[in-house]
């Protein structure tokens, strides 16, 4: 038995040579959709390695058990590597230069999330591109897979999962002790919900119009 028959794509007789290229064009589309499984899994291959060097350097500082505790949590339910890398690099120096020059554009954002926070009327420019940059990250990550994103980062009621949350304030906490900025508990906690919430917004829009499968394959 040949494929082509295998297939339904009889080439005997009348019409085999439009079966054979129906058939060919499907496999030529399988194709480019196992070229393209194969790209985006090395791409979540590198990210992960990437966590992983963060969490290991995390485990030598008794202070951030903690955090790594709640990333292995987060991994146990799911949510994508990259997602959590992407939340995480601005805790850290070297992965926020990367953040930085990726999706820096060099103008402060006037929408920017700490602008909205009660009581910081004043927030420099540059503190203000770099967290628009961080969330313009955390949301090209979230792309990749929106479908598997918004399943794993929210509960069955649509809300954020208080794991997730936590790790944006520890990010954001890293992020402004870094920077010489003191912000309280609360303060924190409602930038990475103001931080967030965008992100959710344009997954949510994405995922009604494809399928993770397909964004893949695209």
């Amino acid at each position: 038995m040949t494929l082509e028959s295998f297939f339904g794509l009889d080439t005997e007789g009348a019409g085999s040579a439009e079966s054979r290229e129906q058939f060919q064009e499907q496999m030529r589309e399988s194709a480019r959709a196992i070229k393209n499984m194969s790209a985006n899994q090395a791409a979540q291959k590198k990210q992960e390695d990437k966590l992983a060097k963060i969490l290991m350097r995390f485990m030598k500082d008794p202070t951030k058990y903690d955090i790594v505790f709640l990333v292995v949590k987060l991994l146990q339910e799911n949510v994508p590597g990259m997602f959590i890398l992407a939340v995480l690099s601005i805790a850290d120096p070297d992965l926020e230069k990367e953040i930085m020059k990726e999706f820096d554009t060099g103008q402060a954002p006037e929408d920017s999330a700490l602008t909205t926070v009660p009581g910081e009327a004043f927030i420099p420019d540059d503190i203000k591109r770099e967290l628009n940059a961080w969330g313009n990250g955390i949301l090209d990550a979230g792309m990749k897979l929106p479908g598997k994103t918004l399943q794993t980062a929210l509960t069955p009621d649509q809300k954020l999962k208080s794991l997730i949350l936590d790790l944006l304030q520890f990010a954001l906490e890293e992020y402004f002790q870094r920077h010489g900025l003191d912000f309280s508990e609360d303060k924190i906690r409602q930038v990475a919900l103001l931080s967030i919430q965008s992100v959710l917004i344009r997954l949510r829009e994405v995922s009604k119009e494809k399928t993770d499968a397909e964004i893949i394959e695209s």
